[in-house]
């Protein structure tokens, strides 16, 4: 078997279920999937060694299934340790003008300032919901204006670091590397009304950068740390 890169792979997890979905690039709908139920933890090695064994013959199976072999795709966690958590950062400057190099750099000392005064939570997501730009408000970030004075209001989404630590765990094992991981309970606001009992239509979503607020983080494999890759979807 070969690998297939025409596809985009998305994996669903909650408390007792995995759901895997594989979706044709560019599409919004799953073509094929595949679900079984796990443990309800992942907090004791014989529930682990229970979770893998059976993600790893589910993929198997979806392999065999489609002819190739799946090696990276993306994640979407339900999970009761979401958390949402607000707070500002602001400086002065000499007259400068504004752009995305500013506003990464104080998001990026925001991000390290909380990871070094939080341990026990993982940021998944980063939205900044406000730019208050002497004494402006705006929802976005706008286009070079010179400023002095500068607000950012930043919402932060968490998840428990354990939790990931264990899930990452899990793929590594399996040889799948991880994108992207995905706060279902953060992504289901962008369904409207449209049901989701994979937990991956929602993740595919905000992968595709359907929130423009929200700050790209990309999770680099083992040989870098975790940097921003693109900083915000409206500089794509």
């Amino acid at each position: 078997m070969s690998y297939n890169n025409n596809k985009e792979l998305y994996f669903g997890i909650s408390d007792n279920k995995i759901h895997i979905c594989l979706f044709e690039t560019g599409e919004n709908e799953f073509k094929n999937s595949i679900d079984f139920e796990i443990p309800e933890k992942m907090n004791n090695n014989l529930n682990f060694k229970i979770i893998l064994k059976s993600l790893k013959d589910n993929i198997r199976k979806l392999e065999k299934r489609l002819g190739f072999f799946l090696n990276e795709g993306n994640i979407s966690i339900q999970s009761n340790t979401h958390q949402s958590i607000l707070f500002s950062i602001k400086n002065i400057f000499d007259e400068k003008v504004l752009d995305e190099e500013v506003t990464a750099n104080l998001v990026q000392s925001g991000l390290q300032y909380f990871n070094i005064h939080n341990k026990e939570l993982s940021v998944i997501h980063i939205i900044v919901n406000k730019y208050i730009i002497d004494s402006k408000v705006y929802n976005f970030l706008p286009d070079n204006i010179k400023f002095q004075k500068i607000i950012l209001e930043i919402e932060l989404i968490c998840l428990d670091k354990s939790l990931i630590k264990k899930i990452k765990n899990l793929f590594k094992e399996c040889k799948i590397h991880i994108n992207k991981i995905v706060s279902y309970e953060y992504a289901k606001k962008f369904l409207k009304n449209k049901t989701d009992t994979t937990m991956c239509l929602a993740a595919k979503r905000v992968v595709n950068g359907i929130n423009k607020s929200e700050v790209k983080i990309k999770e680099v494999s083992q040989r870098k740390t975790s940097i921003f890759n693109r900083i915000f979807n409206i500089f794509d």
